[in-house]
């Protein structure tokens, strides 16, 4: 199995895992527990549009008298329904960009708070190639994007040790792996980075402890037919 770390595209026609840590991957993955679905959005008006055709919660990093919340896996916890309007800056942007390349792609949502179940689904799914596409902030490179993605392949590593599963990484993905290693570096990473930063700035700092935990739920989103939803 072929193991690839990207940046905001991808080229896989396999299996693609989205990774934006801080915070989208991280909310999408903690508000499935509590709705059946999510509809990713980049345009404001579609998503207004969308929030009273479904009568539905509508969650971004837009100030407006619109949203119902923020774009918080500490907030999300607090709401539940059928289905969350979701509008970010980078992660849901770096979903429609890989379905409208190839809509056969199978795609995943994976953080570290999920690292554990998301490797063992995709090693399930995927035929040969699995691609971790880090979301980054406005197309450049993220260090949390880059740990969460190797939060993941770690897991991948220890179960293919399990499975007797060869997996062949590429130099993006040792990269990512490596730095993983550590939880003292991992925490030290994350929490000195600049979205870190922001969020405290804004005052979302509990957001940062909820996005650095690993393997804390099990739920695997997946992309398909436009809605996201858990994986059974």
């Amino acid at each position: 199995m072929k193991i690839n770390v990207s940046l905001y595209n991808s080229r896989t026609n396999d299996l693609a895992i989205v990774i934006d840590l801080l915070r989208a991957s991280t909310t999408i993955s903690v508000a499935l527990n509590t709705f059946k679905r999510i509809v990713p959005i980049n345009d404001i008006d579609e998503a207004i549009k969308l929030k009273e055709k479904h009568n539905a919660i509508l969650a971004g990093e837009i100030k407006s008298s619109d949203f119902d919340v923020s774009n918080s896996p500490v907030q999300i916890s607090n709401y539940a329904g059928d289905t969350l309007i979701l509008k970010t800056t980078n992660g849901t942007k770096v979903l429609e960009n890989i379905k409208q390349r190839n809509s056969e792609v199978n795609i995943l949502v994976g953080a570290s708070i999920n690292a554990k179940t998301v490797a063992q689904k995709a090693l399930d799914i995927a035929d040969n190639e699995i691609e971790l596409v880090m979301a980054g902030r406005h197309q450049r490179f993220t260090i949390e994007d880059c740990i969460g993605a190797g939060i993941i392949i770690n897991e991948m590593v220890n179960i293919s040790k399990e499975k007797n599963i060869y997996l062949e990484l590429s130099e993006s993905a040792k990269a990512s792996k490596i730095i993983s290693n550590n939880s003292n570096i991992i925490k030290q990473l994350i929490n000195t980075s600049h979205s870190a930063d922001k969020l405290r700035y804004l005052g979302f700092g509990e957001d940062i402890e909820i996005c650095s935990l690993i393997n804390k739920i099990d739920t695997v989103p997946i992309y398909k037919n436009n809605y996201i939803v858990s994986l059974d």
